[in-house]
């Protein structure tokens, strides 16, 4: 399988857009970051055709407008990049994630109870 290529912190940004507008233009994007993004219209579209090279993303011609779509399905892309960033920071074990998250942030009540039942589900599904 070819290498793929992580993405940057403002890629992130675009795709999530694209994975929930699904096949979209520059225009589009750069409307809908406007309010938390202040980039150029150009700097999205460079952006944008950069995902085009790395693969995230398909581009079709119709007129003169250029239309985008997600190569890669948003699920998939998630499970990637967290097992990429485990095998860097964590020697490839989930569990010392998990330990590390527990020893470092603040859970209230609601996060204690809805990784108590993930546990659960996960539990009952290797059963």
């Amino acid at each position: 399988m070819p290498k793929v290529e992580t993405l940057t912190k403002f890629e992130w940004e675009i795709m999530k857009q694209i994975w929930k507008s699904g096949r979209t233009t520059v225009r589009e994007v750069h409307e809908a970051l406007a309010p938390t993004q202040s980039r150029a219209y150009t700097t999205i579209q460079t952006y944008m055709e950069r995902l085009v090279d790395k693969k995230y993303l398909s581009k079709k011609k119709i007129g003169l407008v250029n239309f985008y779509s997600a190569r890669v399905k948003e699920t998939d892309t998630l499970r990637r990049e967290t097992s990429h960033f485990v095998k860097r920071a964590f020697d490839g074990s989930f569990s010392k994630l998990a330990a590390f998250l527990f020893d470092t942030q603040d859970f209230d009540e609601k996060d204690l109870e809805a990784i108590k039942r993930l546990i659960e589900e996960k539990e009952r599904e290797n059963d």
